[in-house]
């Protein structure tokens, strides 16, 4: 699901910062309840089609405590760049530093939507991300008896 090492990150995001109100229910997720988007992102960073997806996971607690103190931003800045490298996209650190400290919820609903497209891209692929396939079993000839 990631770019290649050496990758060069010339790709945009597939949604705009400012494109934060739709769907509404991801819009509200972003506003009301962050560490749960917050969580979903970073499971679906993992697992793009959400097999082992649970709402309550260790991201979303981690956002959710970090929230008390002020720090969540800190963890939307990190991610966002997990993501600009995987992906390919461009940008630097201080952007995604400003773009995290100053609006979080666009932050969040536009990495939710890249992981979205990005998921679908790999479903569109083939399922390039499905993890290791074992290989097929192998296969004795059929034996008339003799050695």
């Amino acid at each position: 699901m990631g770019a290649p090492e050496g990758h060069e990150h010339n790709h945009e995001w597939t949604h705009g910062f400012w494109d934060c109100c739709s769907p509404a229910g991801t819009c509200f997720m972003a506003c009301c309840c962050p560490c749960l988007l917050y969580g979903k992102v970073s499971s679906r960073m993992e697992d793009p089609a959400l097999k082992e997806y649970s709402k309550m996971n260790g991201s979303c607690c981690v956002y959710a405590l970090t929230s008390y103190c002020g720090l969540y931003w800190i963890f939307l800045m990190l991610k966002r760049g997990e993501m600009r490298h995987r992906f390919g996209i461009g940008g630097n650190g201080c952007k995604d530093c400003m773009a995290a400290f100053c609006c979080p919820c666009c932050v969040l609903m536009q990495q939710e939507k890249e992981a979205v497209a990005q998921s679908e891209k790999i479903e569109q692929a083939g399922g390039a991300a499905a993890g290791y396939q074992a290989p097929a079993g192998m296969a004795y000839p059929a034996s008339n008896g003799n050695f």
